[in-house]
């Protein structure tokens, strides 16, 4: 009887160490194939980021290659809709000539003059703004800058404003900068747009160029503009890393 037990209670303890030892196999291989994928995942996270930067730069580039082609552009909003798309042609010529009354008819070449669709957020009675194009990038600038900073325009042409063509990107990343340009208003203190967006304000003798709204309005606070400013709160979005527990060198 002893013999038995002990022959039974032997082959009992070899099939628990064969389990308790494939057990471990298990275990062991489960750790490394977690690790493996914490480290697949780590490596992800940098091409997810370095994709993330890339995407920024381009969209960044096609937007200043888009304002590029635009640059010859105006946009002028106030032209009556009875002005027909025959007549636009002449009716800008009128008022290019008002605003530059010593250029030649031959400076104030266009090269075409067409109506937009009307913005979803502008009134049913406001005319469709006209986009045309100067021949002459100078020219356009001149007109640009008559337009703000010369005198009225007569009557029937009072109530047309002049405005540069830009992206959509471009639009979007300068009416972020609101708060700035607001202050910069307030204060009297005179800026220009730059391209890639940006702020560019020459004070004291010397030209800052802001790029982002934190490092703008630490300027301004520099300058005591503003009392105090936090930056805001960044959320991010992106994945983050993980540590691996336990990772074995897998033999070469």
């Amino acid at each position: 009887m002893h013999d038995m037990l002990q022959a039974d209670f032997k082959e009992a303890l070899q099939e628990l160490r064969r389990d308790v030892q494939d057990l471990g196999e298990r275990t062991d291989n489960l750790e490394t194939k977690s690790d493996d994928i914490c480290l697949a995942h780590n490596d992800l996270v940098d091409r997810h980021q370095n994709l993330h930067i890339a995407h920024d730069a381009l969209a960044t580039k096609v937007a200043d290659l888009e304002d590029r082609s635009r640059r010859n552009n105006m946009r002028i909003r106030g032209v009556p809709e009875a002005v027909v798309l025959a007549d636009l042609p002449a009716y800008l010529m009128e008022v290019f000539q008002i605003l530059l009354p010593s250029a030649s008819l031959q400076d104030l070449l266009l090269d075409r003059a067409h109506r937009l669709p009307k913005a979803k957020h502008l009134s049913p009675d406001v005319p469709r703004d006209v986009i045309v194009r100067v021949h002459f990038y100078h020219i356009k600038e001149s007109l640009m800058s008559a337009a703000r900073k010369g005198p009225t325009l007569p009557t029937p042409y009072a109530t047309l404003l002049l405005f540069a063509d830009l992206s959509a990107t471009t639009l979007a990343k300068r009416r972020e900068f609101l708060p700035l340009t607001k202050l910069l208003r307030n204060h009297e203190v005179a800026y220009r747009w730059g391209f890639p967006t940006k702020l560019l304000i020459w004070r004291e003798g010397r030209l800052h160029a802001i790029t982002n709204i934190p490092s703008g309005m630490q300027l301004l606070q520099e300058w005591g503009f503003v009392k105090e400013y936090t930056p805001p709160r960044v959320v991010t979005t992106s994945p983050l890393k993980v540590s691996p527990e336990w990772h074995r060198v897998k033999p070469k």
